[in-house]
């Protein structure tokens, strides 16, 4: 009995929680698309038959909290409490997002080919998470810190995953280690190098010097080096190409670009290779090897440096495991890439390397362009460029084509999550953990599909792609980006809410910058009762059903064992009760064990509050104003301005502002508001001048100010501002000081000083005059270029480098014209290569430049850019010029940028200012828009009998709504307009106008209470005085007669709308109470409360019980307060304190419809009846509601409490008669215990003489309980249990019991009678009382419990 007790209530609970577990959040019912995730959730879990995790696969869930992997319960997850929405993908695949390290997005520069856009939103619904861009096919190629900020603007807005960023090596940086960890510390993954040339002008060629430098730079940072691995022999080999091969045929280009060109590559790494080794000049450093298609002789010698311990990855992609050469047809360019896809034997070496882990990871290449790029209608494989479109295919390509070799789940994830994860530093991502980003992917394997003109394809040109027409297996269901659904049934996220990756400066982790979904930052503990584990490497050596035991342990790049991360110390534990897995990431003991086995992020240590009483059982909790912060207060504010859309207010504003910091400060809401009664007076005066300065038709130039903010504080941290930066400051410079002279010109035309306000704000300004002459001197601020005439030496320089490229270029002209009529050109050509001046020219003709240096060539290898001997001195000299040119432009922009860093103090504050007169422009301006006037600040103190309206602290005639005036307009001007172009039909329907409200609140009122129909504008009311005194605070003029009055409140705190949240477990009630809490807490004498509906969401009579506590508590604690309410008790508060008034919203009787018009000091009714049937509800209904109003009206209540006081007075008359019956038994019990005294009385006297007869006779043995019942005379206490002789053992332990029941009996006098309770529980007590009392030599005998005494046993003590 006692077990199933304690069992039942356990059972229940755990009903109650399964029965939550049955619910899964419908899935096709979820999807929006307005915002990053298609799923209305941002914590939920996600479930499959088969996931991969841990090495394994089988049946778990995932639970996904703040963006990350909270838990995953693996096993029979169907049996365990889920307290989320689930989404159960049944029998589909789900694991780690993918991650291509090898993309190419072009963009900026060349966004035509791709773009970060469609390329994310085709990587998206590829199941890939995470790629890393390419450094070059952009332009700029990102070689550069500053090109590299370039690149972050371009990708703002537009990511559907994550990105990170390969920087460039190039000769120009190679050798430069400052330039090199400039972009290593801007946030670069690791760089990117090409040893043949890229087809890209502006990121040269690298050879093994260049590679050998910049991997010891690249060792201090930890980070890799990727490589294009094939090299062009620096003399033409004897088998060149003939001229007469035909270009279209893919043999052709396969013989332009043979496995020698990689062999040879691999071969001049050899030394940089060996300084990775441990012990090496470069150790730390990390060689990656992209896209390798030579799987003979170059991927020898590549395992052989693994061997030898370089450090050393390599990765092959999709298009070299899935075609051949002979299935290439000519012609069709769309199969052309650099290395060439080779032959079908080379293709079986691939994959053996693949499955046998010579070839670390999988990457795209995904390298498009314009279709007309490619020549597809000419199909030149030896013009056309080089790339394979694949981004969106990449998965069920290597699925489809793989299943013939037997690659399993996890091969999958070790080549395109894990492996991909670790070389681009994301310790975070590539695996499903606690702690994990939730990057997943849910496909299913098995369905197939035909690439066809049907499917939908979301590169930027889907045409060009090579798999178009191929039959693939693996259809990609839904990914997950940080948590957020980004695709699903074909359908990609409403916003682009994917981040950019950059890595900081000791590669420890990567900083995330762009938007970053909130997270709380905590994981929520379940509450298990510890009791069983195992370890991680324990569980992932059993193998679940499904798992393949042939694939190894994943594997690092480098060959190690990958781990979770540090911060997730995984804790396991298994059941026999239970066939779910609970992997639990915590600092767990290393043998504990749990019920069920639970994976979960770490989370911090909860609060514990103490009791102060805890001896008494009561509890003494800390007051909840002393937990409040300064942050409540704001958190108040802004909800409040949310409330009553302060923001569109700001947004609205930013209209009329002239410059963009003023657009942005109002954008976000930085509109400046009084933070006293002066200061918002001061305002306001501003405005007035400014709504003068506009009246007359002369707004102010705010022309060529600029946001310098940035450039000014980059200044001030030491960074180098480039030309067009210096030209921006000065340039807003002057133009302040233009808005200063024409506004002060203004001022003296109006000598009444009506403008005096606004020229206040730049009276005290120092313009900067001098710096500002030395900008204009130095800098052409049109061409933000550096002038001859900044320094003596740079004129010199430049007039000499202008000499030495007048000669260069003739030089290379006549040379280029030689060439061409050679035909050793199709046209003269002179170019630019690795900063040399060069002219072009035929490989096969390349003898017709003798002496002549290769400096590159064309993409397709048929055109060399060779520097005649005759100009090399020259490319010297204009070099060395050029170098020193640069140097003097960076000594005189170093010059200015440290004036401007010396002077950051005066810019910030001048422009301060000018956004302090911008913005009180803009406030004159919406104020014109408006029909604004200004308002004034009342006091309750200072009313006269001249003006009536002092006597109210309130007064306000025809205030409108701004907001839904300015609507109003706008479909005014709308209709108009469809009219005037004959879209409307003759009835043109337009929203009325806002009607006018007259608002009088008096000096003694401190509660206004507002009543009226449902519908009928009490919340707009409420909400038109809240934003009105928001306004007024921040300056600005409302919609209104005469000259409205108001007070100046401190602060305006609203309870206004429904604050229910499942998320925080609070209902209707609960959450507007939670937050009146709040405001009651911060509330202050010069404040203004707005509450919508208080007390509802409740029973009607406690809430007005409460409304009453609350208000009456309030009005001596406030200015004024505005409450609207359907509860006529609260209206009737005024009769009985006069700081409460009331107020009701106007409703016409004979349209049954609200007027929208406030009566001031009348009590409205809800009149929903009347609305009812305005909207046409049933009639019957409406009679029998209307018979229950009637049963509720005033008089009804009296007869009903009037019958009500009858009954209970019958109710007190048997109570009397009880009460009377009562004390007749309470006579005869007393009677009893008076007889029970008087012979209590004489025991002393009775125990006296029986131990004289036992002293006399000297006995000193114990008597047995034979003896005692012979002995007739002796006689023990009444059996009457009292408090003094009772012992209550219930609750007690056996060894707690023992000792208590010892001392009891050692404690009674002879021949006392004693009580034991030792309850009914287990027994255990009962059973070692009645031992005790059984051998206890002073226990004469004993009774047990009888079925009028349950649970208690009683004593006889000698």
């Amino acid at each position: 009995m006692a077990a199933s007790g304690k069992v039942l209530p356990l059972l229940a609970v755990a009903a109650v929680l399964a029965a939550a577990l049955l619910y899964a959040a419908p899935f096709s019912k979820s999807l929006g698309g307005e915002g990053c995730s298609l799923l209305p959730h941002d914590h939920f879990w996600i479930a499959s038959e088969r996931v991969v995790t841990l090495g394994r696969v089988g049946p778990a869930a995932v639970e996904v909290k703040g963006g990350l992997i909270n838990a995953i319960a693996v096993g029979d997850y169907r049996s365990f409490v889920l307290r989320r929405p689930l989404v159960d993908y049944g029998d589909a695949v789900i694991m780690p997002g993918l991650i291509d390290v090898h993309a190419h997005l072009d963009e900026p520069g060349r966004a035509a080919w791709e773009g970060f856009s469609t390329g994310t939103r085709a990587a998206a619904a590829g199941g890939i998470t995470t790629l890393v861009d390419m450094p070059l096919n952009s332009f700029p190629s990102t070689v550069s810190e500053e090109t590299l900020k370039l690149k972050l603007d371009a990708a703002r807005d537009k990511l559907y995953v994550d990105v990170g960023f390969w920087g460039g090596l190039v000769p120009e940086n190679a050798l430069n280690p400052s330039k090199l960890e400039s972009l290593l510390n801007a946030g670069v993954l690791g760089l990117k190098s090409f040893m043949c040339p890229s087809g890209i002008n502006d990121f040269p060629m690298t050879n093994s010097t260049h590679i050998e430098e910049g991997l010891v730079t690249l060792a201090k940072y930890k980070r890799p080096l990727l490589i294009h691995a094939e090299r062009i022999p620096d003399v033409a080999s004897d088998d060149e190409l003939d001229d007469e091969l035909d270009p279209r045929s893919y043999a052709t280009y396969l013989k332009s670009r043979p496995a020698t060109w990689e062999e040879s590559a691999i071969r001049d790494l050899k030394r940089a290779m060996k300084d990775t080794e441990v012990g090496g000049r470069s150790e730390g450093a990390h060689l990656h090897i992209v896209h390798l298609s030579d799987a003979e002789t170059t991927l020898d010698l590549l395992k052989d440096a693994k061997q030898s311990g370089a450090r050393l990855s390599i990765e092959t992609c999709p298009h070299y495991l899935a075609f051949s050469a002979e299935e290439v047809p000519d012609g069709d360019t769309r199969f052309k890439c650099s290395p060439p896809i080779r032959n079908a034997a080379n293709k079986e070496n691939l994959w053996g390397a693949l499955l046998d882990g010579h070839l670390d990871m999988l990457s795209s290449d995904h390298s498009p362009s314009t279709p007309d790029l490619k020549l597809m209608e000419e199909g030149n494989f030896m013009k056309a460029w080089g790339g394979i479109s694949s981004l969106q295919f990449v998965l069920p390509v290597t699925w489809s084509h793989g299943k013939k070799y037997g690659i399993t789940l996890n091969q999958l994830v070790s080549w395109w999550s894990e492996k991909p994860a670790e070389l681009a530093g994301q310790k975070n991502k590539g695996a499903i953990l606690p702690g994990y980003h939730a990057d997943i992917v849910v496909w299913k394997p098995e369905a197939q599909f035909h690439l066809d003109d049907s499917h939908a394809v979301y590169h930027k040109h889907r045409n060009i792609s090579a798999y178009l027409g191929k039959e693939l297996s693996g259809h990609v269901l839904s990914t997950f980006v940080r948590g957020n659904l980004v695709f699903a049934e074909g359908k990609h996220a409403g916003a682009a809410c994917g981040v950019t990756i950059l890595a900081n400066s000791n590669n420890i982790r990567s900083t995330v910058f762009a938007r970053e979904m909130k997270c709380s930052g905590t994981f929520d503990f379940l509450n298990i009762f510890i009791h069983s584990i195992s370890t991680v490497s324990e569980f992932a050596e059993a193998q679940a059903p499904g798992t393949d035991p042939r694939v190894p342990a994943p594997t690092s790049v480098s060959g190690g064992k990958r781990r979770p991360p540090a911060s997730t110390q995984t804790a396991m534990a298994t059941t026999n009760a239970s066939n779910l897995t609970l992997l639990l990431a915590s600092t767990l003991p290393s043998r504990v064990r749990l019920p069920t086995r639970l994976l979960r992020a770490p989370r911090a240590s909860p609060l514990r509050l103490s009791t102060a009483a805890a001896s008494s059982g009561s509890r003494t909790l800390t007051s909840p104003a002393s937990l409040e912060t300064p942050e409540a207060a704001e958190e108040l504010r802004l909800e409040t301005e949310s409330a009553l859309e302060w923001g569109c207010v700001c947004a609205r504003l930013a209209d009329f502002a002239s410059t963009a910091a003023g657009r942005a400060a109002c954008a976000e809401g930085r509109v400046p508001v009084g933070r006293s009664r002066e200061e918002s007076e001061r305002l306001l005066e501003q405005t007035a001048a400014a709504v003068a300065l506009l009246s007359s038709l002369t707004p102010l130039d705010f022309g060529g100010v600029g946001d310098v903010s940035a450039v000014v504080a980059a200044a001030a941290r030491g960074r180098l501002l480039a030309a067009r930066e210096v030209c921006g400051v000065g340039r807003s410079l002057r133009a302040a000081r233009g808005v200063f002279e024409q506004l002060n010109g203004l001022a003296e035309e109006m000598p009444d000083g009506r403008y005096s306000p606004l020229l206040d704000i730049l009276q005290d300004c120092d313009f900067l005059t001098e710096l500002v002459q030395m900008i204009e001197f130095c800098l052409d601020s049109n061409l933000s270029m550096v002038l001859d005439q900044a320094s003596d030496k740079l004129g010199t320089i430049r007039k000499e480098r202008r000499m030495n490229i007048d000669v260069l270029e003739s030089l290379l002209r006549d040379a280029s014209t030689k060439i061409f009529q050679a035909g050793g050109v199709d046209s003269p050509l002179v170019t630019k290569r690795r900063s040399r001046m060069c002219v072009g020219v035929k490989a096969s003709h390349k003898h017709l430049v003798p002496g002549g240096i290769v400096l590159s060539s064309s993409g397709s290898g048929a055109t060399y850019f060779m520097e005649p001997r005759d100009a090399v001195q020259l490319n010297n000299t204009e070099v060395k010029l050029a170098g020193d040119e640069r140097a003097e432009e960076l000594a005189v922009l170093g010059l200015l940028t440290s004036r401007i860093s010396d002077s950051q103090p005066k810019i910030r504050h001048l422009m301060g200012k000018i956004l302090e007169l911008d913005l009180a422009c803009a406030r004159g301006s919406y104020a014109l828009q408006i029909n604004g006037v200004r308002p004034a600040f009342s006091d309750r103190d200072n009313s006269t009998q001249l003006d009536p309206s002092s006597a109210c602290s309130v007064f306000i005639e025809g205030i409108q709504h701004p907001l839904l005036l300015e609507q109003f307009h706008g479909m005014v001007k709308e209709s108009a307009a469809k009219v005037g172009n004959g879209q409307l039909s003759d009835e043109v329907h337009v929203s009325a106008m806002p009607v006018p409200l007259d608002m009088r609140v008096k000096n003694d009122t401190r509660i206004v209470v507002i009543s009226g129909p449902n519908t009928g504008g009490k919340t707009a009311t409420m909400k038109t005085l809240g934003l009105a005194s928001l306004m007024s605070k921040a300056g600005m003029f409302f919609p209104a007669k005469g000259r409205p009055r108001l007070p100046w409140f401190d602060q305006v705190l609203a309870d206004i709308g429904d604050h229910q949240s499942l998320e925080n477990s609070l209902s209707t009630f609960s959450g507007n109470i939670s937050r009146l809490r709040k405001i009651v807490q911060v509330v202050s004498k010069d404040s203004l409360v707005l509450i919508d509906e208080i007390g509802s969401g409740t029973d009607p009579s406690e809430g007005v019980s409460l409304s009453t506590s609350i208000l009456k508590y309030l009005a001596s604690r406030l200015n004024l307060a505005i409450v609207t309410t359907h509860y006529a008790d609260l209206s009737r508060l005024k009769s009985v304190d006069d700081r409460f008034e009331n107020a009701a919203m106007e409703f016409c009787v004979e349209t049954l419809k609200p007027t929208y018009r406030i009566l001031w000091g009348s009590t409205g009714n809800s009149n929903a009846l009347s609305i009812a049937k305005s909207i046409g509800f049933d009639q019957k209904i409406l009679d029998r509601a209307q018979e229950w109003v009637e049963k509720l009206l005033p008089d009804k209540q009296k007869e009903r409490q009037g019958l009500l006081y009858d009954s209970l007075r019958d109710e007190r008359n048997l109570l009397e008669s009880q009460a009377n019956e009562a004390a007749s038994v309470l006579s005869d019990v007393e009677g009893l215990y008076n007889e029970i005294r008087s012979e209590a009385d004489d025991l002393d006297n009775r125990v006296a003489g029986l131990r004289a007869i036992e002293s006399h006779k000297g006995r000193t043995a114990k008597r047995s309980p034979a003896e005692a019942t012979q002995g007739a005379s002796i006689s023990f206490a009444p059996a009457v249990q009292t408090s003094k002789n009772t012992v209550d053992l219930r609750g007690l332990r056996v060894a707690e019991a023992s000792h208590e029941l010892q001392m009891a009996i050692d404690g009674c006098r002879s021949y006392q009678v004693l009580f034991i309770v030792h309850g009914m529980g287990t027994g255990a007590v009962k059973e070692c009382a009645l031992g005790i009392l059984r051998s206890h030599p002073r226990v004469a005998k004993i009774e047990d419990e009888s079925p009028l005494n349950y649970g208690c046993t009683v004593a006889y003590i000698e």
